[in-house]
């Protein structure tokens, strides 16, 4: 996979701004407070390995698809004055099993696998499709990007395909930057998201970078 050279700016949320008003009791009681969501995610995930400050990777782990649980908790949804922007914090963890090698576009099984897990603290920029309004049917469509710091872990080891054809060990743990754009659909106590991210680390002479799609389904729960 072709890496984006991305310079990041950590931007956060101020929270003196005015909180969503709802005509339903329960949806203002869910969305003005803290919550959780659990559910299973359907993941397409890469993992590269680059020399540091490279462009080009040396070899990615991948899988077609993959299933995996997840827990997340966000922060009071806060609207900027009356438009339809807003922000929030969210905090995330997720897992990853990868156990094939992508060469020339094509999954192939030589051997090589890596798995783990991240978390992240994304202060997140969103904007309302229905605005500040009450949802009718308790309903809401929010897009969103964030952008902040994780920590990954990850073990395995890696065949450098597209370079040296070394095999690599990966053995690392440590912060990372986690950048995330998604799309949430909510109904009731239930959601559903399209999202894409990457988490990137950095070690020795090398960026490991874990970048995929998810496709999410979660219930929420109210803290």
């Amino acid at each position: 996979m072709k890496r984006l050279s991305i310079n990041p700016v950590l931007f956060f949320l101020l929270v003196l701004m005015s909180e969503t008003s709802w005509s339903d009791e329960r949806t203002r009681d869910s969305l003005s407070s803290y919550r959780s969501i659990v559910g299973i995610s359907v993941n397409a995930i890469d993992f590269d390995v680059y020399n540091k400050d490279s462009t080009s990777s040396n070899g990615t782990l991948s899988e077609d698809f993959s299933y995996s649980p997840f827990i997340s908790i966000e922060s009071p949804y806060k609207f900027f004055g009356d438009s339809n922007w807003g922000g929030l914090m969210e905090y995330s963890l997720s897992s990853f099993n990868l156990k094939q090698q992508l060469i020339d576009n094509e999954l192939s099984d030589l051997g090589t696998s890596v798995k783990g897990y991240y978390t992240f603290v994304t202060p997140t920029l969103f904007y309302s499709f229905n605005g500040v309004s009450s949802y009718n049917n308790n309903q809401m469509l929010i897009a969103g990007l964030g952008v902040g710091f994780g920590y990954l872990n990850a073990s395995g080891e890696v065949i450098f395909t597209e370079t040296t054809q070394e095999l690599h060990n990966i053995d690392i743990n440590g912060t990372a930057l986690a950048i995330s754009l998604f799309l949430d659909y909510r109904t009731g106590d239930f959601v559903t998201r399209i999202s894409g991210g990457l988490t990137s680390h950095t070690k020795d002479n090398y960026d490991y970078d874990a970048f995929g799609f998810t496709w999410s389904f979660g219930y929420v729960f109210g803290l």
